[in-house]
């Protein structure tokens, strides 16, 4: 709501000349004071002008008079309720443009700091609001994007892709030490994912690429590519990775990738079920050295390489 959409305080401003009381109590009970004495002065005019009035002759010009004290009381009433009004508008009315609306800030008694405090909180509110859409959106120790924004936007790939026929891999990344399995993240496990998200970010920078944070420590990259290309740079990505964190707080720290393609008339949730079975695969031959079970039209990274190998 902007400024020139609220009532008018010309009404108020007149009023509080007439009435220089700094509460608003105090403005009322002169304004009704005043409606009062009205009859009373009028009766005493007539009195004083026409010397002897009876009073059925005073009595029309009392009652106009009174009627005139009555109007004037709901017209002041009215006028000195505006700043209530016009806070009550700011409170019901969302900012234009994501903004608090601007309200009056010049009234130098207690309606005017009434409208002051209303705007300081409208802004400490729409501040809080937009912090708080921030971090529902935002992982606080990676900056990416969440879980939740993730899996909001795999689904609309998804949607998207079903529509216009468009290839889309995904891959899930997750860090491994060769030594030990970390069974929780503690400080040198947050700094490690910290330090794999800005890999990650300045890595997969194509504007086919986007990144995002998934389950725990795993991380989640859609591309616009074929599963043989994704494969191919994420194994890039892979080597540059090891190499770069060698001598890390004393540990080689790698990664296990997981690399699908999304299938014609595959849902989300069917896809990443798929993806999810890839990555147990990858850490089954990377731990354990065992082979995987194995999911129709996957193929690991590491099974990939393997394969390349032996060729």
């Amino acid at each position: 709501m902007n400024i020139s959409n609220l009532p008018s305080l010309r009404g108020y401003r007149r009023m509080s000349r007439w009435l220089p009381f700094h509460h608003l109590d105090e403005k009322l009970t002169g304004l009704f004071f005043c409606a009062l004495l009205v009859p009373l002065l009028t009766l005493i005019a007539c009195v004083l002008l026409s010397g002897g009035l009876s009073a059925r002759a005073a009595v029309i010009p009392v009652m106009l008079a009174s009627l005139a004290g009555s109007a004037l009381a709901l017209w002041g009433l009215q006028e000195l309720l505006v700043p209530l009004r016009i806070g009550q508008e700011a409170l019901r009315a969302p900012g234009r443009g994501g903004q608090p609306t601007a309200l009056p800030t010049d009234l130098r008694d207690d309606m005017g700091q009434l409208l002051r405090d209303l705007r300081r909180t409208l802004e400490t509110s729409e501040s809080r609001g937009q912090t708080a859409q921030a971090m529902s959106l935002d992982d606080p120790l990676t900056g990416l994007p969440n879980q939740r924004f993730a899996a909001e936007y795999l689904r609309l790939c998804v949607n998207a892709a079903e529509r216009s026929g468009a290839r889309i891999s995904v891959a899930i990344v997750e860090p491994m030490q060769p030594s030990q399995a970390e069974a929780q993240i503690d400080n040198a496990g947050e700094r490690r994912l910290r330090r794999l998200g800005e890999f990650l970010r300045q890595w997969l920078n194509r504007k086919s690429d986007w990144l995002g944070r998934w389950h725990g420590d795993q991380f989640v990259a859609v591309m616009f590519s074929d599963q043989n290309h994704a494969i191919d740079y994420l194994d890039n990505l892979r080597r540059e990775f090891s190499r770069h964190m060698l001598g890390l707080e004393g540990s080689s720290l790698t990664v296990n990738v997981a690399v699908a393609e999304l299938q014609r008339h595959e849902s989300a949730q069917e896809f990443l079920t798929r993806l999810e079975e890839e990555l147990r695969s990858a850490k089954c031959e990377e731990l354990e050295n065992l082979p995987p079970p194995g999911a129709a039209n996957v193929y690991s990274l590491a099974a990939a390489l393997r394969k390349s190998r032996g060729g």
